[in-house]
């Protein structure tokens, strides 16, 4: 294709003007018009040419040999907010739009994040279909708002996508503890899930993920991850430490008093039902939950945890290894015998 997401081009029959959202099939693409930026409408390649008046152009200019283009930067995710209260809220809601294209047939979905309480919230979301990350976002999800996420596929109905999502509930005393879902879309509960969404007012495929907000006592999946909402909302491949420094939170005394340094990855710790879960799916759900344990050890400045992974087959090892191997906060790390462990754990420890 010639035009990448964030492109901005203009039609060039109707002489409208818009910017690129979205790379759809049969050399179709997704265009966000100027002149209503909650419209979105399909077009065909060859109905489009570059605005000039978004990328003017000097005559004179000479071209310079092997200069790359820049890639246009995405555009901003569209922020729905309203004043009006909903009057019982349902909570912090995944939404999935339909998005017709030409001939009506619908083969995308726009994904939101739906806040229709009167709290703020940090978070971050991860959707991923056959393992890959399709999209992934991390913000503030304000009171009464929905907030754009990203598109999935009609066809990636069929690999049962998976989202897992932690939020903070934000309070006048600062961030509280977070809070993890992980949740597998199944396409006929997707199709029963069709309801009119608050705030989008369009029929829409709508997942409730939080309806209560106490660390305690929310609806999670996870039997024991009480000890695991108190850390930082995960930041997982996307976070880049900024120094080798894993500076103290004196803010968190409470929670460095009572930080546990070890934690068990066995599936039958973390998770019910998971007797229906095949073994990459257990890999990636045990790893979540190492990537929390182990972001909450650095912002909370401990001197080194245990990670208690078991034999096996070493794939979950391994990982562990490999990630560790790549994080500038980890001083050393060992896998070798222990009399409370066995070579079932490796210690970690911190610069």
């Amino acid at each position: 294709m010639l035009f990448a997401i964030g492109t901005r081009v203009r039609f060039r029959y109707t002489g409208e003007s818009g910017v690129i959202t979205a790379q759809l099939d049969d050399g179709m693409l997704q265009v966000r018009l100027d002149s209503d930026h909650s419209l979105e409408i399909p077009a065909f390649e060859e109905d489009l040419q570059r605005d000039a008046g978004a990328e003017p152009s000097s005559p004179g200019a000479k071209f310079v040999a092997g200069k790359v283009e820049k890639k246009p930067e995405p555009p901003p995710r569209r922020e729905i907010a309203v004043q009006y209260l909903i009057l019982k809220p349902k909570g912090v809601q995944l939404v999935f739009e339909p998005m017709p294209g030409r001939d009506g047939t619908v083969s995308r979905y726009k994904a939101w994040l739906l806040n229709d309480t009167t709290t703020e919230f940090l978070f971050d979301i991860g959707l991923y279909v056959r393992d890959e990350e399709v999209l992934w976002c991390e913000d503030k999800l304000s009171a009464s708002t929905a907030l754009e996420l990203g598109d999935l596929l009609y066809d990636d109905l069929n690999e049962n996508p998976e989202v897992e999502v932690n939020i903070r509930r934000i309070t006048t005393a600062g961030p509280e503890s977070a809070l993890y879902r992980f949740l597998k879309i199944r396409p006929k509960q997707f199709f029963n899930n069709l309801h009119t969404a608050p705030f989008l007012n369009t029929m829409a495929h709508q997942f409730v993920l939080f309806d209560q907000f106490e660390p305690k006592s929310a609806t999670i999946a996870a039997e024991d991850l009480k000890e695991y909402t108190k850390q930082k909302v995960r930041r997982g491949a996307h976070h880049k430490p900024t120094s080798n420094s894993s500076a103290y939170d004196a803010f968190n005394v409470h929670e460095f008093a009572h930080f546990d340094p070890e934690i068990d990855l066995h599936i039958d710790k973390l998770l019910n039902g998971h007797a229906k879960l095949d073994k990459s799916e257990i890999l990636r759900i045990q790893l979540q939950h190492f990537q929390r344990f182990l972001d909450q050890a650095i912002r909370l400045g401990v001197p080194r945890i245990f990670v208690i992974h078991g034999v096996g087959e070493g794939k979950l090892k391994d990982a562990i290894a490999d990630r560790l191997r790549h994080n500038g906060h980890v001083h050393k790390f060992k896998n070798e015998y222990h009399a409370k462990y066995g070579y079932g754990a490796t210690e970690v420890v911190f610069s």
